[in-house]
């Protein structure tokens, strides 16, 4: 979850403006009670469900799932991440955020991923929830490199700024971030979608969408969806597309993250107004995929 939102591209849209629908999602009841019909995955037009995590059990999957436990994050959030703030209860994943002294912070709050278990190329996913109101609160979903080569990028950025970037090997592993949706507590309607990529040669650069409703989506479940495939990347809100790119493409793995951070230089930090404990409510991750995303002779 980059800070970087001086995007080189953005989308905004408006529900009004966005009524040319690409897929057609299951009919889903979005109020909170609605536990069974929500929990019946099917495959849709050509995607195939590939993986999920329904939270049904007790407790997390711990074969799907690594729990973050760590002190400080990027962008000055004010946030520990401790394992106690993820727990499944009542059929949801559920990451709690609160006034909570721990080591040198004062709040406490939750970070799942699948690094190592679970990282494809290319899909849909898809994810019920939700989210976490107030000032000062950052919940995301979102997927990064399950095989970041820190030392090749470190080389490749000193070849281009000393002018050399014609020595780079033409494999590139560039580092590529996906948002699949950020939110910002004191904004209850606006959702953003973005991807943090490179250019060939090493030039950084960030994508995005902007989604502006009269909906709080604070209040109910709403499906915050990505479709990855080999030539372009698209996001979705309740099957109302968000935003596309056809620039930047990734063709490696990634990996899913969950999580919501306080405070920082984006949201900035939490003030009078912020009630806590906050819940990031998770109903379902699920990852769909095609059979073949290549023409077949």
């Amino acid at each position: 979850m980059i800070y970087n939102h001086c995007y080189n591209s953005s989308n905004i849209l408006t529900p009004m403006k966005s009524r040319l629908i690409v897929l057609v999602l299951p009919v889903m009841f979005l109020c909170p009670g609605a536990v069974t019909a929500q929990k019946q995955a099917k495959s849709q037009n050509d995607w195939q469900l590939v993986w999920q995590d329904e939270f049904n059990g007790k407790s997390l999957d711990n074969t799907k799932w690594n729990v973050l436990l760590r002190e400080t994050s990027k962008h000055g959030e004010l946030q520990y991440y401790v394992p106690d703030e993820v727990y499944a209860e009542n059929g949801y994943l559920r990451i709690r955020s609160r006034v909570r002294k721990y080591g040198s912070k004062e709040y406490t709050s939750g970070r799942l991923d699948t690094e190592g278990k679970y990282a494809p190329v290319y899909g849909r996913f898809e994810i019920r929830a939700r989210l976490p109101g107030g000032q000062g609160l950052w919940p995301a979903h979102w997927l990064y490199p399950q095989e970041r080569d820190w030392l090749m990028e470190k080389t490749m950025e000193d070849a281009v700024a000393a002018g050399k970037e014609r020595l780079i090997p033409e494999a590139r592993p560039w580092y590529t971030e996906i948002d699949i949706m950020e939110f910002l507590g004191h904004e209850p309607g606006v959702l953003y979608g973005t991807m943090h990529y490179c250019d060939y040669d090493g030039t950084r650069r960030s994508t995005s969408g902007t989604w502006r409703s009269t909906i709080d989506y604070t209040k109910n479940f709403h499906i915050y969806a990505l479709e990855w495939e080999p030539d372009s990347i698209r996001w979705f809100i309740d099957g109302n597309r968000i935003h596309a790119t056809a620039n930047g493409i990734p063709h490696k793995p990634h990996f899913i993250i969950l999580n919501t951070a306080i405070g920082g230089s984006w949201p900035g930090n939490p003030d009078s107004t912020t009630v806590f404990p906050q819940f990031h409510d998770i109903d379902y991750v699920r990852v769909y995929q095609k059979g073949s995303y290549f023409l077949q002779r």
